[in-house]
Formats: structure tokens, sequence, C-alpha cells
């Protein structure tokens, strides 16, 4: 089966459907924009503070409702964890 699924395109020529499928297609992807929000999270957090503390003052430093500061916050709360340190 595999045979005949190689060499079918050898033996029958792949015809127009080939050539097309040749062809390198280019997406073009938009740049990402992220809120001005995000620029007021604490970056460095005291060597004595927890992941945890800084994750409230953090949190208490968005504005409320913005959902992408609590994400970005919740993402840096992530890396502390895993790393022992708040990213900057």
């Amino acid at each position: 089966m595999l045979g005949l699924l190689l060499l079918w395109p050898v033996v029958f020529g792949g015809g127009a459907a080939s050539s097309a499928m040749a062809g390198t297609v280019t997406i073009p992807i938009p740049p990402r924009s992220y809120p001005s929000s995000l620029a007021a999270l604490p970056r460095v957090a005291p060597a004595t503070e927890s992941c945890a503390a800084t994750r409230l003052r953090a949190t208490k430093a968005c504005v409320p409702g913005d959902v992408a500061c609590d994400h970005a916050v919740a993402d840096a709360f992530d890396v502390c964890e895993a790393k022992g340190m708040w990213p900057s």
C-alpha cells in the first residue's frame, strides 16, 4: 500500500495539482501589541519577599478590571514559582 502511494505520482504524473502544491504559501502574521498597563507591573521583587507576596502587590498595582494585567501577573507568578525569583 505504501509503495502504491509513493509510486503513483512517478508512474502517472502529478498533473496540475502537484505543480500548484509545489509553490510556497506565505501568511502574514500581524505584530502583537501589549497594553500599556503591563508596564506598571513591578519588575524585580526584593530578595526577602516571597512569590505570593509579590503577586499580591502586583495584583493591587493593576487597574481593577484589567484582564491583561491580571494575566501578566499570573504568568509572572508561575515563572517565580518555577525559578524562585520574580521575572524582570
